[in-house]
C-alpha cells in the first residue's frame, strides 16, 4: 500500500497573520512523517467558516489527500467555527473516531470535555478534526494511529477489504483472527490484477521484468508456465507457476503475485542455437501470503464510483485525462475557453515587428510591449488570441477594431486610452459609439488607477465584455492577474471559489513603503527550510517593466493610514498573490 498523503490545515486568527504561531501544523507533519505518511505543507486559514469549508471542499473533491487533518478551532471560543464549518461537507460521520479522541484526552485532562472534534468522509477522503494545542494533537495523533485505525479506515474508504491491514497488525503483535479467516475462506477463482515496483535482479534468461503468479505454497521449484503454454481460463497445475506481466490479468484459481526477485533460476529452454531461452524451472524464495501484488477488480475504481466531478478543472498536471482514459470516456462535455482579442492604442506606440528608423531626426515613438506580454501570458495559460495590432488616437479607428475584436472573440482587452488626457477615447467609444455600460472605470490600487470594466450588447442580444488596462507596461500586466484572470476563469466555467489566482501567506526580504491606495508589489516568492519568502525585484515604478521579469508573485500591500505603519519591515508576514511558479532556494 503507498504512503497515505496527508494534507494539513491549521485554523487560527493569529497564525494567519504570522506563520511562526503555528506549532500544531508543524507538530502533525512531524508526527505523521515519522511513521511513513505523506504530508503536504500546513496550509494556514483565520477562523472563518467559508474559507475552510473552501479548503477542506476542494481539498477532498481533488483527491489531493486519503487523510484531511485540521488543528484549531474546535473548542467552545466564540471565533471556534471549525466543527460548523466541517460537519457541512461530511457524507458520512465517524462517530467512533470522535470518541476516540474524546476519551484519549480525557485521561489527561478534564477540560478535553469541552472539544467538540469531527470525523467522517467526504467521497472517498477521510477527514479529522483536532484541538489547537501541541499536546492535544500528540495524544489525539498517538490514539489514532496506534493498532492502525486510519490505516484500516483508509484502507476501507479506498475499496479495500482491510486484510492487509489485519496480517500488518497481527504481525505487529495485534490479534487479528478475522484476518486469518478472511484469507482462508476467499475464493480461489477470483480474477485480478497486480501492481508493483519494479527491482533489479540477475536471472540468466534475458527476459522482459515480469511476475510469478501461483497459489501460496512452501517455497520449493516450480515448472514455469506461460500463456502460450497454458490458457489464463484454466486453473493451474500442481508443482507449477505462470509468469504474468506488470499489469497483466491472473490465471484461474490463483489469488496472489510472487516477484521475480524472490525466485532464483533453476534452468532454461534451449533455443536452436544452443542459448539459454526462457525458463523452465524457477526456485520461490519466499513465502507469500494470499493477495500479496495483487489489485482487485473495482479496488481502483468500482462500476457507478464518481470519478470527476462536474466542474473538476481538467488541468496541465494531466491527472484528470489520465482517469478519463483509465475509465475508457473518449469525451466529456466541457465549458470551452473565451478567445480573447487584444489590441493596444496610442499614435506614440510602435509595433516591434516595424523597427524605429534610428537614422530620423523625428522622434519614432515607442515599442509596444503590452500586446506580446499579454499575450504571452495568456497563450501560456492556453487561451486563444485575437492580435489586433496598434490603434491609432482616433474614433472611427476605435469604433471600426473594438467591433471586429467583439465579432472574433468572447472578451476584449485593450491597453492604454483610459486616462484623462484629450487622445484617451475608450470610454466615450465604448458608451457613446458603441452603447455600453462602463461598470467601473478608476480603481483605487497601485498599479493600474485607470482600470476599466465595461459590457457591450451585441446583435445576438448578448453581452460581451472589455478590460480596458492602463497603457503603463507593469500596469498592465499587474492588473491583467488581479482583474482579468478571474474573469476569464468564470467565463471558463471555473467554480467561482477557484477564480482568483493563489494567495499566500509570505516573509519579506525587503523593507516595503506603504502607498495611500492598495499596492502590488512585484516580488519573487521562494520556497526555502523556513517557510515562503518574497523579494523585492527592484524598482516599482508602473512603466518599468522589468519589475516584472522573474517576478512570480504580488505582494498585495494595505493601504497607509494617517495612524497605522508607513511600511512594512523585513521578516513581516504579508499576503501575497502567485502569478508563476514558485522557486526552490
Amino acid at each position: 500500500m503507498s504512503a497515505i498523503r496527508v494534507s494539513i490545515l491549521t485554523i487560527s486568527d493569529t497564525a494567519s497573520r504570522d506563520v511562526t504561531a503555528d506549532k500544531s501544523g508543524p507538530a502533525i507533519r512531524s508526527i505523521l512523517e515519522e511513521r511513513g505518511f505523506d504530508c503536504r505543507s500546513p496550509v494556514i486559514v483565520p477562523d472563518d467558516e467559508e474559507q475552510i469549508k473552501s479548503f477542506v471542499k476542494t481539498c477532498a473533491e481533488k483527491g489531493d489527500a486519503d487523510w484531511i487533518v485540521t488543528t484549531g478551532g474546535t473548542g467552545f471560543g466564540i471565533r471556534d467555527k471549525t466543527p460548523e464549518a466541517v460537519s457541512q461537507l461530511i457524507e458520512r460521520d465517524a462517530p467512533g473516531l470522535v470518541h476516540l479522541m474524546i476519551s484519549t484526552s480525557l485521561k489527561h485532562t478534564p477540560l478535553a470535555a469541552l472539544s467538540r472534534p469531527v470525523a467522517g468522509t467526504i467521497g472517498t477522503t477521510l477527514v479529522v478534526t483536532l484541538p489547537g494545542s501541541v499536546k492535544a494533537v500528540k495524544e489525539n495523533l498517538e490514539a489514532l494511529i496506534t493498532g492502525g485505525v486510519v490505516n484500516h479506515a483508509i484502507d476501507l474508504i479506498k475499496g479495500g477489504t482491510g486484510q492487509r491491514v489485519h496480517k500488518e497488525l497481527a504481525a505487529a503483535g495485534f490479534s487479528s483472527p478475522t484476518a486469518e479467516s478472511l484469507a482462508s475462506q476467499r475464493p480461489l477463482g477470483d480474477h485480478g490484477h497486480h501492481h508493483h515496483h519494479h527491482h533489479s535482479h540477475s536471472h540468466a534468461a534475458p527476459r522482459q521484468r515480469t511476475n510469478l503468479s501461483h497459489d501460496p505454497s512452501q517455497p520449493g521449484v516450480y515448472e514455469v508456465l506461460t500463456s502460450q503454454t497454458h490458457s489464463l481460463a484454466s486453473s493451474l497445475p500442481g508443482g507449477a507457476i505462470h509468469r504474468i506481466n506488470t499489469g497483466g490479468p491472473l490465471p484461474a484459481g490463483s489469488d496472489t503475485v510472487i516477484m521475480v526477485e524472490d525466485t532464483r533460476l533453476v534452468s532454461t529452454f534451449q533455443n536452436g542455437d544452443g542459448k539459454d531461452g526462457e525458463e523452465r524451472q524457477v526456485e520461490t524464495l519466499a513465502q507469500i501470503p494470499p493477495g500479496e501484488n495483487v489489485r482487485l477488480p473495482g479496488s481502483d475504481v468500482k462500476k457507478g464510483d464518481l470519478v470527476l466531478q462536474k466542474g473538476e478543472i481538467i488541468t496541465s498536471v494531466g491527472g484528470e485525462i489520465g482517469t478519463l482514459a483509465f475509465v475508457g470516456r473518449k469525451e466529456v462535455e466541457v465549458f470551452a475557453k473565451p478567445i480573447v482579442a487584444l489590441l493596444s492604442t496610442g499614435n506614440e506606440i510602435v509595433d516591434l515587428q516595424n523597427p524605429i528608423s534610428e537614422a530620423s531626426a523625428e522622434w519614432g515613438g515607442i515599442y509596444d510591449t503590452n500586446r506580446p506580454s499579454l499575450q504571452a501570458a495568456l497563450e501560456g495559460m492556453g487561451y486563444t488570441v485575437v492580435d489586433l495590432g496598434i490603434v491609432p488616437d482616433d474614433v472611427d479607428s476605435h469604433v471600426a477594431t473594438i467591433k471586429k475584436g467583439l465579432e472574433q472573440a468572447d472578451i476584449l482587452l485593450t491597453t492604454g486610452g483610459t486616462s484623462m488626457g484629450p487622445a484617451d477615447l475608450l470610454k466615450p467609444v465604448i458608451e457613446r459609439h458603441l452603447g455600453g455600460t462602463v461598470h467601473f472605470g478608476r480603481v483605487t490600487i497601485k498599479p493600474g488607477k485607470p482600470t476599466t470594466f465595461a459590457s457591450i450588447p451585441t446583435p445576438g442580444g448578448a453581452k460581451k465584455f472589455i478590460f480596458a488596462l492602463p497603457g503603463n507596461p507593469a500596469s498592465a500586466v499587474v492588473t491583467f492577474h488581479v482583474f482579468v484572470v478571474p474573469a476569464l476563469r468564470r467565463l471558463g466555467g471555473w467554480p467561482k471559489e477557484q477564480c482568483q489566482l493563489p494567495r499566500i501567506q509570505v516573509q519579506l526580504k525587503n523593507q516595503m513603503r506603504l502607498d495611500p491606495r492598495t499596492e502590488f508589489h512585484r516580488v519573487v516568492i521562494r520556497a526555502t527550510k523556513s517557510g515562503l519568502t518574497a523579494s523585492s525585484t527592484g524598482g516599482q515604478r508602473s512603466s518599468r517593466v522589468a519589475s516584472l521579469s522573474g517576478a512570480n508573485g504580488l505582494v498585495i500591500l494595505p493601504p497607509r493610514t494617517e495612524s497605522g505603519p508607513q511600511s512594512l519591515a523585513v521578516d513581516e508576514v504579508t499576503e501575497a498573490i502567485v502569478v508563476g511558479e514558485i522557486q526552490i532556494s
